[in-house]
């Protein structure tokens, strides 16, 4: 039943000509005026195709958003609002073309408002569907009415004004167009049988797939619990402040998801994704209807990588079919964007079959998704890696913690910079556990979590490290565990852990030695302590006759105590001091230093260091080099091994004849900025 009535015009004459059709009505516009991002899809889904559906905050934005005089329905949600009348005065007066429909939690409130045909209907929140679906009809019917009554039929082409209406056939429109309407209301409420029951609109069941990636074990109740109550926070901040995809990092899409990777189980996430999906698809509807298509394409290709499954998907792929000539690659870009490669994939297949691409741009995105997908998996895996660094699944499962993730990066060609930032955590962390497990005296563990940090390729010395601690908290473990006071053999091997060799005189090494030599004479494992023993002295008289400046006197009293150990070492070497030690800066080049470097750092735009130890012979060639020390570990080693072995120098001359000399070089790698 029409709501609108025509009104005849003044001075009509002549025989009555058959009217003809009406044209088409366009869209009318329905402007949902509310904060409540919650409310939107839930409107959104009951909202009739004739009304072309857009959210505003406040009653303020209405002028800027409504067109000047088009017929439109308003669907203002009151709750919380102090002078409702006066905002309905308002919103009356923004414009007579408008049908308004309140949501409130008390519909019954604006009964005298619907009897005074103030507004269309009131819809009690939380949303009543049924009556949602009537008013929108009503609404849609008067706004079509009112907009016939300013001579403006609602989708009708504006056309050229006939004579002057009198105000009697202006008068006589308007009682029937309006008493049209009052019967139209009335029936449709009869019909609808005064208050229908209430329909819940109720989420659907969560996806099989979240696109958070790969199932991680549930979450512990300590840190990682935590982890995820500070991204839902901070998810449902973003969803408030309508940061729904963007930006990247600090959208609710990224920091659910987030959240979906360290607790996979944890349903405020998959909730909170499946309300994100329903606004971003009443978004789709939106933009496609105001032609905004790169905004309602990033929207549905987001929808589609949150749950490929969604049964409302194939309908708005089937209407994005139809305007494929007019969206040109932006479709497959849009899917590019939301991670959904093998669509983008399968859309590009069909832009060749269809020619609608140029060849050139179809192989320039082909090649966009080949390095995209790269990115992508590896952007994925280090994510892994971090949240599984979190949960402190360092090791272990096998194939789901942070070693393994990794791992898996380094294959798939991860920054070199990235993953070192990774794997000096996953180092330190590992470290901390061995340290621990020394100190609770769980030595097993321990040398365990030794192997472990061998395993995900920590440097020597931080290994060496760790097994050293481990020995000499065995050897302490030996001692404390003997029912009797230790054995002079343990209590030299312990002092020989500790570095205490020949001080202090009555509690080193060398002290307990010669009293396991008198006491035990025949002991099988005095032999290899003599060895040992007397080896460390030597090193202790080098490293005295090396030192700045020499011990000459010290270096000669070590070696006079070794010799009365009765070990196996020759003492001759240790007797003579080893080449001279000289700066660098002192010697003269004869080549000049060279340096290559690495392809690799280059590319990943890494910067470090390496300090070189080596000897100028009497020649003034390089020898016996060695790399001291090197940040980061194993990237710049061997270029700057290779620069500094190309090197030449004049030889050193001490007392006017060359002799050998000992060195030392920092290489610095710095890119040119």
């Amino acid at each position: 039943m029409s709501g609108a009535a025509a009104a005849p015009r003044a001075g009509s004459a002549g025989p009555t000509k058959t009217p003809s059709p009406s044209p088409r009505r366009r869209k009318i516009a329905a402007f949902l005026v509310t904060t409540d991002v919650e409310l939107w899809p839930q409107v959104g889904m009951q909202l009739p195709q004739k009304l072309g559906f857009r959210q505003i905050d406040s009653i303020e934005e209405l002028p800027g958003a409504a067109v000047p005089g088009e017929p439109g329905v308003v669907l203002w949600d009151a709750r919380g609002c102090v002078n409702k009348q006066e905002v309905l005065s308002e919103l009356q007066a923004r414009s007579a073309s408008l049908a308004v429909i309140v949501l409130d939690e008390d519909a019954a409130e604006w009964e005298s408002a619907v009897q005074r045909q103030q507004i269309v209907a009131a819809v009690p929140l939380p949303l009543d569907a049924m009556r949602l679906i009537g008013a929108l009809g009503s609404a849609y019917e008067e706004a079509n009415a009112r907009a016939a009554l300013l001579g403006e039929q609602a989708g009708a082409p504006a056309g050229p004004k006939g004579p002057a209406r009198t105000w009697r056939w202006v008068a006589a429109g308007a009682c029937l167009t309006l008493a049209a309407v009052v019967a139209w209301r009335l029936e449709s409420s009869r019909g609808a049988g005064g208050s229908p029951p209430a329909a819940a609109v109720m989420p659907r069941a969560a996806p099989a797939s979240t696109g958070a990636g790969a199932a991680a074990p549930a979450a512990s109740a300590g840190g990682t619990e935590e982890q995820v109550d500070a991204l839902l926070d901070q998810a449902q901040a973003a969803m408030r402040d309508r940061h729904f995809i963007e930006p990247a990092a600090g959208s609710a899409l990224s920091l659910y998801r987030s959240a979906l990777l360290l607790d996979p189980s944890r349903g405020e996430a998959t909730q909170g994704l499946q309300r994100l999906s329903e606004i971003l698809l009443a978004k789709v509807q939106s933009a496609l209807d105001e032609r905004q298509y790169e905004a309602a394409l990033q929207a549905l290709e987001t929808v589609r990588s949150i749950d490929p499954g969604d049964k409302r998907l194939p309908a708005l792929d089937e209407r994005i079919a139809r305007m494929r000539s007019e969206l040109g690659p932006a479709e497959i870009q849009a899917a590019i964007n939301a991670g959904n490669f093998d669509r983008a994939g399968l859309l590009i297949d069909q832009a060749d079959k269809t020619k609608l691409v140029a060849a050139a741009k179809l192989s320039q995105l082909r090649e966009d998704i080949r390095r995209r997908k790269g990115q992508s998996e590896v952007a994925h895996l280090m994510a892994l890696a971090d949240a599984r660094l979190q949960q402190d699944q360092l090791v272990a499962p096998a194939e789901d913690s942070a070693a393994y993730y990794l791992a898996q990066a380094r294959k798939s060609g991860a920054p070199a910079g990235d993953l070192q930032r990774s794997l000096k955590e996953l180092w330190r962390r590992l470290t901390a556990r061995a340290h621990a497990a020394v100190e609770q005296h769980r030595l097993e563990d321990a040398d365990r979590v030794a192997a472990e940090l061998s395993g995900a390729g920590a440097p020597l010395s931080v290994v060496a490290a760790v097994q050293r601690d481990i020995g000499l908290a065995r050897a302490q473990q030996t001692a404390a565990a003997a029912p009797e006071p230790p054995s002079y053999l343990d209590l030299a091997k312990l002092r020989l852990a500790q570095g205490k060799v020949v001080d202090p005189d009555s509690d080193s090494a060398l002290h307990y030695l010669k009293e396991l030599q008198a006491a035990d004479p025949q002991n099988p494992e005095l032999a290899s302590l003599r060895t040992a023993i007397e080896a460390q002295i030597v090193d202790e008289a080098r490293r005295a006759l090396d030192g700045t400046p020499p011990q000459p006197g010290r270096a000669e009293m070590l070696l006079q105590l070794a010799g009365t150990v009765g070990g196996s070492v020759d003492l001759a070497p240790a007797a003579a001091p080893g080449p001279k030690e000289v700066a660098e800066a002192s010697l003269t080049r004869t080549r000049r230093l060279d340096i290559d470097y690495p392809q690799n750092a280059l590319a990943d735009k890494i910067e470090g260091s390496v300090e070189v130890g080596y000897t100028v012979t009497t020649r003034g060639a390089v020898a016996d080099l060695e790399i001291v020390s090197a940040t980061p570990a194993g990237v710049f080693d061997k270029a700057a091994a290779n620069a500094v072995r190309r090197l030449r120098y004049k030889p050193y001359l001490q007392d006017g004849k060359p002799v050998e000399v000992s060195t030392k070089m920092l290489v610095i790698f710095r890119l040119q900025k």
